[in-house]
């Protein structure tokens, strides 16, 4: 798995905010997406004073690695995550998922407790697996090689994307193929039996919902954290539909950031 470590976004360890104490934040993007869209989100966190390195990975399948269309389930998105930790030699983590990433992400923390210090799940696909209308599985599920319904999907389900960073989502150097699509598509919404008891992961916990998703609504988020996740923290983003790291990363910035004890106290206010 190749990680891509941004310039602007990797500082002095020494130099970054009290109480930190992480090798490096990790993110997992979801269905469809690749690595560059944590991109907003990391710039965002580096501005707002958070000095560890920000990490974000290409799924097989996905950016980089879209050649790469065998196996494209959550068991070995998990297998290839941990082995970019040991590879890495990462001993204590912030892990950041997005949608089908939380599902990756949550199964990753729980089976590396010992190294995941802290877990960001954002607008989570539930770890049980999300049966979705047939209609919309056709078009999620058969959009792979398609920039046109890959766009479209994206601008149904957000609300403040804009056409450059949607032409970007679907460039042919980045776009998920058929055979991922649809492997990954099964994946999550068949997802894993350990979703139907609550998380077993016990360290600090962060769920982040958008007021605007039409795929986890806020109704759904509030379930999930209800029944899987009491103990974690939740918090909503207005003004946002299912990709709030695009849509609205500077709050997001402030809401990760206060999450893992990097804020600066004068900077951020929420």
């Amino acid at each position: 798995m190749k990680p891509a470590i941004e310039p602007g976004e990797t500082a002095n360890r020494e130099a970054r905010a009290p109480g930190a104490g992480f090798d490096a934040v990790v993110f997992v993007h979801g269905f469809l997406d690749n690595r560059m869209v944590w991109k907003p989100l990391m710039r965002a966190l580096y501005d707002a004073g958070i000095e560890v390195p920000a990490i974000a990975v290409d799924l097989r399948g996905a950016g980089e690695r879209r050649k790469e269309e065998d196996n494209c389930t959550l068991a070995q998105a998990v297998a290839d995550i941990e082995r970019l930790f040991d590879e890495m030699h990462l001993s204590r983590i912030a892990l950041v998922g997005h949608s089908m990433g939380t599902q990756i992400a949550e199964l990753v923390a729980a089976e590396r407790s010992q190294q995941v210090a802290a877990l960001v799940l954002v607008t989570p696909t539930p770890l049980a697996g999300n049966v979705l209308p047939d209609d919309v599985r056709a078009l999620l599920r058969e959009s792979g090689a398609d920039p046109a319904a890959q766009r479209g999907i994206r601008e149904n389900f957000s609300k403040n994307l804009t056409d450059a960073q949607l032409d970007a989502l679907v460039e042919p150097d980045v776009l998920m193929g058929k055979q991922a699509v649809r492997q990954y598509y099964d994946a999550f919404s068949i997802g894993d039996p350990r979703g139907n008891a609550p998380c077993t992961y016990h360290g600090p916990t962060l769920i982040i919902g958008a007021q605007d998703d039409p795929v986890i609504p806020p109704e759904q988020i509030a379930a999930i954290h209800r029944e899987r996740f009491s103990d974690a923290e939740l918090r909503m983003v207005a003004q946002s539909g299912h990709w709030p790291h695009l849509e609205q990363p500077v709050e997001m910035a402030k809401l990760i950031s206060t999450h893992l004890g990097m804020a600066r106290q004068a900077a951020i206010s929420l």
